[in-house]
């Protein structure tokens, strides 16, 4: 068992995955919001490779993954930002690219479909990295070929799928009887506690987020929400946020506390916002002199219940961008989510996954995959206070070693 898992190369994970988008660094962040919210996945895909290494070598190999997120943070990390958000919308992509490339997290590479697993492995943690591109066969390469959105993006287009760390975790774990050593360990034992999180209390400033948020896509966390006693009362998300309008939240993070805000995403997500929670965010936003973030989140809303009018069935049914996304400045339709790369329906902010650190590896890393997480939060089997959490990019990390010495007796 443990020659076959180290024979397995990174295309032996890439059968059925869909192809990634990729765009150039001079496409408007509205473009990018656009085409997320027509895509498959709540992110896509932005060329990060100088041009003079991009003339030497062809195409780009490394890239930046620009999701929803990252989107609002940009928006809502900025004080210019904020005051006129419809002008950072028409800025190039570029801009949060290399923010979101700056902690590395964001940082995707380029490997060929040969390359075997535990090489591709130490490609992620060396770089500190959450996942890889990987160039589709060519026969998937004419079945995905449609969903290029115009000849810019065509140029800068590679056409791969996405392998994350949680994708290599799930891989592994089907082999878990190899790892039986580590497996019935408890996380505490393994080192896999870490206890610098990024939280804040429920009734902090909601901006006061953002830097948290910017940090916790980088490592493939997410920002805890606490309360008095330190107990989580929930999270924020980045995965969950790729389900919210980025003109709306934006103006909640603007607006509200965190515990609010954790609010506004459950119901933005689940059903419209109720009237009385938009008036709170319009009053606050006229106080703070956001006027413009708070015309934003109306038009947001008066497009969608324009787009909410009763549709015949095969009308509703479309699928692919309509003239009319493409034409809107901001690409505010939303669409309905198609296959992916990963599952990424909505979940409340309060439906957090927690362990002891008493756990066992093999019970965290299950409940990790089930809950389709890459991190499990650690909490006092007491108190309930927050103490940790367990990410999966220190899991593979563990993992790789433990196959180590194996590879070297080879």
């Amino acid at each position: 068992m443990a020659a076959s898992l180290m024979s397995h190369v990174v295309s032996d994970l890439c059968i059925g995955r869909p192809r990634v988008l990729t765009l150039p660094p001079s496409t408007p962040v509205a473009a990018a919001l656009a085409a997320i919210r027509a895509g498959a996945d709540p992110f896509v895909f932005v060329d990060a490779e100088p041009a003079a290494s991009r003339a030497k070598r062809g195409a780009a190999t490394v890239y930046v993954k620009v999701s929803v997120a990252d989107i609002l943070c940009y928006v809502c990390g900025d004080g210019a930002n904020l005051g006129d958000p419809a002008a950072a919308l028409s800025r190039p992509v570029s801009a949060i690219a290399a923010a979101a490339g700056g902690g590395h997290g964001g940082v995707t590479h380029r490997v060929d479909p040969q390359t075997r697993l535990l090489d591709a492995i130490d490609v992620l943690l060396a770089n500190d990295c959450q996942g890889l591109l990987v160039p589709l066969h060519a026969r998937a390469r004419r079945k995905h070929h449609h969903h290029v959105l115009s000849s810019d993006a065509a140029a800068a287009a590679v056409d791969c799928c996405v392998l994350t760390r949680e994708d290599i975790v799930r891989h592994l774990f089907g082999s878990i009887s190899h790892f039986s050593s580590l497996a019935a360990r408890t996380v505490a034992s393994l080192g896999l506690v870490r206890t610098e999180v990024h939280a804040l209390h429920v009734d902090d400033d909601g901006l006061a987020a953002i830097p948290l948020l910017r940090r916790a896509i980088s490592d493939g966390t997410a920002v805890a929400v606490v309360d008095d006693g330190d107990a989580l009362a929930g999270e924020i998300c980045p995965g969950v946020l790729g389900s919210c309008d980025v003109e709306s939240v934006s103006a909640a993070f603007a607006a509200l506390s965190a515990g609010d805000v954790m609010t506004y995403i459950d119901c933005s997500v689940s059903h419209a916002p109720p009237e009385f929670l938009l008036r709170a965010i319009r009053a606050q936003l006229k106080d703070r002199g956001l006027d413009a973030m708070a015309d934003l989140m109306d038009a947001q809303f008066t497009e969608k219940d324009a787009a909410s009018l009763p549709l015949s069935p095969s009308s509703s049914s479309t699928t692919m961008s309509s003239s009319s996304d493409e034409e809107s400045p901001l690409g505010r339709a939303r669409k309905p989510r198609r296959v992916s790369s990963g599952n990424f329906g909505w979940r409340s902010t309060e439906d957090v996954v927690a362990c002891h650190a008493g756990s066992s590896l093999v019970a965290v890393m299950a409940q990790a995959l089930a809950h389709r997480v890459g991190y499990v939060w650690v909490v006092d089997e007491a108190s309930g206070a927050l103490v940790g959490v367990v990410r999966f990019a220190d899991v593979l990390a563990v993992l790789r070693d433990h196959l180590r010495p194996q590879v070297l007796c080879r």
